[in-house]
């Protein structure tokens, strides 16, 4: 017999994640659509793919999941603001967002991200309540800095751990 919904929740709330926004457009690639996850992971180095995690009830789940391209951008440790707009329900959290675009497919990123990607969607996988996409990691740009992360539905930063010598 599968485990409740709480504890799954909780299981969840454990497990420290980067937070990244995942960005597309609609069908008539013209509206941009926006998420905050921390779903996102790197899946392959050859080919270099990635992957996140949708749910089904998400207001861009459509676009995602039939979208060719999508932007990804592992925000720094200065960006829970940004987290915390593209985290909300509604289309208008992009309204007045200044997105940076990518140069291979014009994929939206979050300027300053410590890491914006473009992807070429290659997959998707129904999973459960979720929908799971795949791309091929084609272009990407590095920034110094240190990530922003969400555990127990809070943000925060990496603190190495003081180990004795």
């Amino acid at each position: 017999m599968p485990i409740s919904g709480e504890v799954y929740r909780q299981i969840g709330r454990s497990a420290a994640g980067a937070v990244s926004i995942i960005a597309g457009y609609d069908q008539s690639r013209v509206t941009i659509m926006a998420l905050t996850v921390s779903s996102f992971v790197t899946l392959s180095y050859d080919p270099p793919l990635a992957m996140f995690a949708i749910q089904h009830n998400a207001d861009s789940y459509r676009s995602m999941v039939e979208s060719k391209a999508f932007g990804v951008s592992v925000l720094n440790a200065e960006q829970a603001d940004v987290a915390e707009r593209f985290a909300r329900k509604g289309r208008d959290k992009v309204a007045s967002f200044e997105f940076a675009f990518g140069e291979r497919h014009g994929v939206p990123l979050v300027p300053a991200a410590l890491v914006q990607m473009e992807c070429l969607t290659d997959q998707v996988f129904l999973s459960g309540d979720h929908a799971i996409i795949t791309g091929l990691i084609e272009g990407a740009k590095l920034s110094e800095g240190q990530p922003l992360l969400y555990y127990a539905r809070q943000f925060g930063t990496f603190v190495p751990l003081v180990t004795g010598s």
